[in-house]
């Protein structure tokens, strides 16, 4: 059920990525473009270590 959680950065910026399509307003100095594809990247990294912590495959001993 966790693993549902890796489908919200495709949705992020692929389906955002239009209306997210413009310059202003500029957003800690950046374009609000840039800042879009940021905020997604940040976003993936945390759903992934979301998605890492719950998953139980690797709750194994290591070699």
């Amino acid at each position: 059920m966790v693993k549902l959680l890796l489908i919200i950065p495709f949705i992020f910026i692929l389906v955002g990525m239009p209306f997210a399509n413009r310059i202003q307003p500029m957003v800690l100095g950046m374009p609000f473009n840039l800042f879009w594809v940021a905020a997604g990247i940040l976003l993936s990294t945390c759903i992934l270590g979301i998605v890492y912590h719950f998953d139980k495959q690797n709750k194994g001993e290591e070699q």
